[in-house]
């Protein structure tokens, strides 16, 4: 016999690792668009990698691109409903139907500290290297007029990507390129104990 749960026979935790589930599930699911994506633009990429922080800590980036501009850095959210605020602020509010409201931390503060991040590893290269930061939102959220020039869409984001295919990228791109992936990889072994590169040449 399969034994069903109700909602309302849950407790308060499990409610809350129910929704941290479900997050995670829609956080792999726009991850997984955005990757087949980047594999299809042919540009040089690297997926769920970590890095060093100014503060000791470390941080988890979806993805990184090597563009001819410079290193661009991709934060990806599957989010539903409407969501609104300014992009300078800490937290944005998401509105589901039904009349849910809440608040989601910015993916565009978020970005920033990642773009820090990979910044601080290659300005060695060359500090005026760019780094560039796209925020990509899946699940056809209704993006609201005053944050819709702060986030992409996969469409938008692949329309970009595909304006730069076969365009040539400068030596000193590829070499702040390389210094990222060695400083990843060396992330990634104290991580999980491994040395699978999250980069894709």
């Amino acid at each position: 016999m399969v034994r069903r749960f109700r909602a309302s026979s849950l407790t308060a935790r499990e409610h809350a690792l129910l929704r941290a589930l479900k997050a995670d599930i829609q956080g792999q699911k726009g991850e997984s668009e955005v990757r087949a994506i980047l594999a299809d633009s042919d540009l040089a990429c690297g997926h769920d990698l970590v890095l060093p922080t100014r503060q000791g800590t470390a941080t988890q980036i979806d993805h990184v691109v090597m563009v001819p501009a410079g290193i661009m850095v991709i934060e990806t959210k599957r989010l539903r409903g409407r969501l609104s605020g300014d992009p300078r602020d800490d937290f944005w509010k998401q509105s589901l139907p039904g009349g849910w409201t809440g608040q989601v931390y910015s993916p565009v503060r978020q970005n920033a500290g990642h773009c820090e991040a990979v910044y601080a590893v290659i300005r060695h290269i060359d500090p005026d290297i760019q780094v560039l930061s796209r925020v990509v939102l899946t699940g056809n959220p209704e993006i609201a007029p005053e944050i819709a020039g702060a986030v992409f869409t996969s469409e938008t984001l692949r329309r970009e990507l595909d304006a730069l295919r076969n365009q040539p990228v400068a030596e000193r791109i590829r070499r702040a390129w390389t210094r990222l992936s060695e400083t990843a990889l060396a992330q990634e072994g104290l991580r999980s104990g491994t040395t699978r590169s999250p980069f894709l040449a």
